[in-house]
């Protein structure tokens, strides 16, 4: 049987990670499905890591590609949190944005939403 998956080198060579987080993680002025997504997604991340407690010393987000939505809520209850993903190009996303640097991914609006669901704390 013939696999679906895209070839890694195609993945490596085509996808771009601006493309993809302006695409799936802008919050516009315009309702989409892609923001309503996002949001059910936070709030249920929310859930996990806040309501219902779920902590640690270390999580490992494998795969993290290029975003951190994921590991918004998970930062207040994780002593340590590690990101990794196959790509360069994701890694080097993640990297601009951690280190403020101009042009990087503005997650303002996601973290704003977060911090919204856990009460501004």
């Amino acid at each position: 049987m013939e696999s679906s998956f895209t070839p890694k080198d195609t993945y490596l060579t085509h996808f771009n990670p601006r493309d993809y987080l302006e695409k799936y993680y802008s919050f516009g002025s315009k309702h989409s499905v892609e923001s309503e997504i996002l949001k059910h997604l936070l709030e249920n991340l929310f859930k996990i890591f806040s309501r219902d407690g779920m902590k640690g010393d270390l999580l490992i987000d494998i795969g993290s590609g290029p975003t951190i939505y994921q590991l918004l809520s998970a930062c207040e209850s994780f002593k340590e949190i590690i990101v990794s993903d196959y790509s360069e190009r994701n890694l080097q996303e993640l990297e601009k944005w951690l280190k403020k640097e101009p042009g990087a991914f503005d997650w303002s609006p996601v973290v704003t939403y977060v911090c919204e669901l856990e009460g501004n704390r």
